[in-house]
């Protein structure tokens, strides 16, 4: 009876045993469900961007300011170069299968020689070897002119200069997309105004949108024959057409920007024109990859990502998207800039094109032409100025000042010509401390533009200091030495000089007298907004920027650092 008695309490048992057994196994399950549910309904894209490399191959020298210790003293680190942005491109692509690399425009224009001296194919080989996908068309990639950038984008030797390197160029593997450049004589736009992706399913809407004040900064012969339209407008026209295609995750990468005072994943005091066309956009846009201004910045406008990674390769921005497979829209999003550090191993096959390309201009890029006392930098002061301005302008100045020649009196500047600083201590190859090579003053002044002198009479001088200022992209014009004047902050636009403040070696200026005054070309055409430029008369054409530096450099070494005294602001 015992022994029947203890049979059936072991029957018992192992029921109760076996049923709790698979009541944990059947919870684990479901919980295991439960947690894998998000994964099969939806998809984790990564959309990895850099705007604005500007052909720098090479790391930049400058350090990138990342934060500011308990002094206030500002952090400093070595950031950038194709080598190392490789690296990290391929390191985040390698933890996410469902990744984008896209650039927001100017990839290429005002390079460095290693990059310009062959007509920048060797930074759009490099930009293939990092598997950039799609790119916007910034202004610089129309320096010289559609047919060129066609080049670019399809391939083919250069038609005057041929092959330079011995090579066949393949032209680029990612598609550039100008959703708002319309070519007036087939109106079509002059690349795809977009293009879709698709990932387990779900479609991604990428539509590329270039500045639309392009035709304003450069030269009119380079973009005759092409309309660009309103950025905004053309950015809700093709979401829309987007949105009815089914693409309800869009991604728009614009060669426009902002401005913010705070550190680079910061976004303070947001101001600039990518403010307006975010808000005058719909929200079917999800994310806004934005360039042009060389700013750093992730925020969020309108309820939309918006981000600008610096300039030269020194950040990288990395937007994580999770989106619904059953819906299609974004369910889930992050962003950040990243810091592209030198920490980490040079790309090899990016290397490899970076020496190579090297060799081949090393006797030019390394020859001495000159030399500095310190540092000469484009940091500006509040007013404006800066140091390596002063000594840019007074180049300019001494290159057209020959009065055979109807000598120039002042030269004014671009400051956004300038690309690179001097540093002391910067040794591109065998020259000493101090001394400056062929290859670093091309760096300061990369782009190919050549100077005019023309007559302007005292208002018209005025003037353009004012519109200098009253400009959708206030640009202060570094001025030559013996030419100083102050400008009002507080005042309204177009009071803000008084004429009689602005003196030529001492003597104000006169409204009526007529005066000699160098501008590069595209200043020369009212490029920037400078439109009283246009009137200037008895035009002479001068040397190339960059050549009127290297000749300064070598007339005048050692250089020291401009005074910054000639521009001065008041409240």
């Amino acid at each position: 009876m015992l022994k029947n008695r203890n049979s059936a309490i072991n029957k018992v048992s192992r029921y109760f045993a076996l049923l709790f057994l698979v009541m944990f196994v059947s919870i684990a399950l479901l919980s295991s469900l439960g947690a894998s549910k998000p994964d099969k309904c939806t998809i984790e894209v990564q959309i990895l961007a850099i705007n604005d490399l500007h052909g720098q191959l090479e790391p930049p020298v400058s350090e990138m300011v990342i934060g500011y210790n308990e002094t206030g003293a500002p952090i400093r680190v070595n950031a950038g170069g194709s080598e190392y942005l490789a690296t990290h491109i391929k390191k985040l692509r390698s933890e996410n299968p469902n990744t984008f690399v896209v650039s927001a425009g100017d990839n290429i224009g005002a390079s460095p020689i290693i990059s310009s001296r062959f007509h920048d194919e060797p930074t759009i080989k490099a930009l293939n070897m990092i598997g950039v996908n799609f790119s916007a068309v910034g202004n610089h990639e129309l320096d010289n002119g559609l047919n060129e950038l066609m080049r670019i984008q399809n391939g083919g030797c250069h038609p005057t200069d041929g092959c330079l390197d011995n090579s066949s160029f393949e032209g680029a593997e990612f598609q550039y997309l100008a959703a708002n450049i319309v070519n007036e004589s087939t109106n079509a736009t002059i690349f795809p105004a977009y293009k879709i992706a698709c990932v387990q399913g779900v479609p991604i809407g990428f539509i590329g949108v270039a500045l639309e004040d392009t035709p304003s900064i450069l030269t009119p012969s380079k973009v005759k024959g092409l309309r660009f339209l309103d950025e905004a407008e053309t950015i809700n026209k093709y979401a829309k057409k987007l949105k009815h295609m089914g693409v309800k995750t869009i991604v728009v990468i614009i060669h426009d920007g902002g401005y913010q005072d705070g550190l680079y994943n910061e976004s303070l005091n947001m101001s600039g024109p990518i403010l307006d066309v975010v808000n005058a956009t719909n929200d079917e846009v999800d994310v806004f990859i934005t360039g042009h201004t060389h700013q750093a910045y992730n925020a969020n406008i309108d309820g939309r990502i918006v981000t600008q990674a610096g300039s030269a390769s020194t950040l990288l921005t990395d937007i994580d998207l999770v989106i619904s497979k059953k819906t299609h829209d974004v369910v889930k999003e992050k962003s950040r800039n990243i810091i592209v550090s030198r920490d980490v191993p040079e790309d090899p096959e990016v290397s490899e094109l970076i020496t190579e390309y090297k060799d081949l201009v090393a006797a030019l890029a390394n020859q001495v032409i000159g030399n500095i006392t310190s540092d000469i930098t484009a940091v500006m002061s509040d007013s404006g100025e800066s140091a390596l301005g002063d000594v840019i302008a007074d180049a300019q100045l001494h290159a057209t000042s020959d009065p055979e020649d109807g000598g120039a009196v002042v030269a004014f500047a671009n400051p956004g010509g300038i690309r690179a600083d001097l540093i002391y201590n910067q040794q591109s190859a065998s020259e000493l401390p101090g001394q400056v090579t062929y290859g670093e003053a091309f760096s300061v002044q990369p782009s190919e533009i050549s100077l005019v002198t023309m007559t302007l009479n005292g208002t018209q001088i005025d003037t353009l200091l004012e519109q200098q200022i009253d400009n959708p992209t206030p640009r202060i014009l570094q001025v030559s030495k013996g030419f100083s004047y102050a400008w009002n902050e507080s005042a309204s636009p177009g009071n803000m000089i008084n004429i009689s403040g602005i003196k030529i070696n001492g003597t104000s200026i006169s409204p009526n007298d007529l005066y000699r005054v160098t501008v590069n070309n595209r200043m020369a055409d009212g490029s920037y907004n400078l439109f009283v430029l246009k009137e200037g008369v008895n035009r002479t054409e001068g040397p190339l920027v960059r050549d009127a530096l290297v000749n300064y450099l070598t007339a005048f070494s050692p250089v020291a650092p401009g005074p910054m005294n000639r521009i001065a602001v008041v409240e």
